[in-house]
């Protein structure tokens, strides 16, 4: 291996000590359980898991390993046997520098990263590679002649190596079924998407208690971070927005150094991340007291989310919720500026279900979602009121707490 690779263990034994996991083992095994059956009837008899820093989420979600680097990793999921798990997302040649110690697979084989100047070293007397681990694991586990499905991107060059190096092997692209299964949350990572929104809570709250004349939305989005992180936030879960005066008709914008009127429309949208898991949400204000128009129009959005929340339930199906929204809008005159969106929410930001206008899906007990139907008007402002909910089994409860009117 390359000099200096690996002077700290990191065998599970060695790990175990430092592992700091939001959830007991059992509800992993559980995670593993579920794939595994997913497996069976796809006639699946081992999964290669993807993940990089693009999308690490089912890494994270199966494993519990952070990528701090930006690099590669696997987890092979045999049908019988236990899984094992490579990354070369190592940092200083150390995977004990690199969280690896919060990876709760007992088979972790760590390989240097490619960008190094040892781990890039080709040939036969090179150091061991992510593919090297793989191929280790698939035929240690008895797989070399099955069915082996691939689950993430990029996948072709993974179906590519598994088809040259095991010829006898059926290799396929699986598509998005673990994102299924991450769509039904356990009651354990509801109780930690509750931790999470209480952190965003925090932060909406500071930053809307500190709108004033002339405070910038550099000092407003420093509020939003320091209440975040002071209530016990790992990492914001995407980066904040936050937008005044004309600005706030584009919803999505850093924040500048612009210094906050009095009559203008403010707009955050911001998330906290809790142990992996993420929460989303957003708030709007005026600085000082709203015109009749602002208020009407914040208002109006409002009440789409309190209406279409009260049809919410197992098996309504989302593109009837998107009418609703649509009739509230033209009847309030607002047709034009309202887009109809919401998203799963869990250990990826953006999850299933997808809230969109015609989408035949239906919610299920146990989905988590954000909702933010928005009213999006140029030069005038964004209402949006966002919170994530949980469909519970005769409706949906609000899983964020932060006060929804600033007026």
């Amino acid at each position: 291996m390359p000099y200096g690779w690996g002077r700290v263990p990191y065998s599970y034994a060695d790990r175990k000590p430092w592992m700091n996991l939001p959830f007991p083992l059992e509800e992993y095994r559980e995670r593993l359980r579920r794939l595994i059956a997913a497996m069976a009837a796809r006639d699946l008899d081992c999964l290669v898991v993807l993940g990089n820093r693009t999308d690490a989420t089912n890494i994270r979600y199966l494993t519990n390993f952070e990528d701090f680097y930006g690099g590669d990793s696997m987890v092979v999921v045999p049908r019988d046997g236990a899984p094992g798990f490579t990354t070369n997302a190592v940092m200083h040649g150390e995977p004990m520098h690199s969280g690896i110690q919060d990876c709760w697979i007992e088979d972790v084989r760590c390989a240097a990263a490619p960008r190094t100047v040892t781990g890039a070293a080709a040939g036969r007397d090179g150091p061991a590679t992510v593919f090297d681990h793989m191929e280790d694991f698939i035929t240690e586990r008895g797989c070399a002649r099955g069915t082996i499905g691939v689950a993430g991107e990029p996948a072709e060059a993974v179906v590519r190596f598994l088809r040259e190096t095991f010829p006898a092997a059926r290799v396929v692209e699986t598509g998005p079924f673990l994102r299924e299964i991450r769509a039904i949350k356990s009651d354990r990572e509801i109780e930690v998407l509750r931790r999470a929104c209480a952190l965003a809570d925090a932060a909406l709250q500071a930053a809307m208690e500190a709108v004033r004349p002339g405070v910038t939305e550099f000092e407003l989005a420093g509020e939003a971070n320091r209440a975040m992180f002071s209530a016990g936030a790992e990492h914001p879960a995407f980066a904040i927005s936050v937008c005044a005066g004309a600005r706030a008709g584009f919803k999505h914008m850093a924040p500048t150094a612009y210094r906050v009127r009095s009559g203008d429309m403010v707009y955050l949208d911001l998330g906290a991340r809790y142990m992996g898991y993420h929460s989303d949400a957003s708030r709007q204000r005026v600085c000082g007291e709203p015109t009749a128009e602002q208020r009407r129009f914040m208002e109006t959005q409002i009440g789409i989310v309190e209406e279409v929340m009260a049809a919410a339930r197992p098996g309504a199906v989302i593109a009837d919720l998107a009418k609703i929204a649509a009739a509230l809008a033209e009847r309030a005159g607002y047709a034009d500026y309202l887009y109809f969106r919401g998203h799963g929410i869990g250990a990826a930001v953006q999850d299933l279900p997808a809230f969109a206008p015609g989408n035949p899906a239906r919610l299920e007990q146990h989905m988590v979602f954000a909702f933010e139907p928005m009213l999006v008007r140029r030069d005038f402002g964004t209402a949006c009121w966002e919170d994530d909910w949980v469909v519970t089994a005769s409706g949906v409860e609000r899983l964020n707490r932060c006060p929804v009117r600033w007026w």
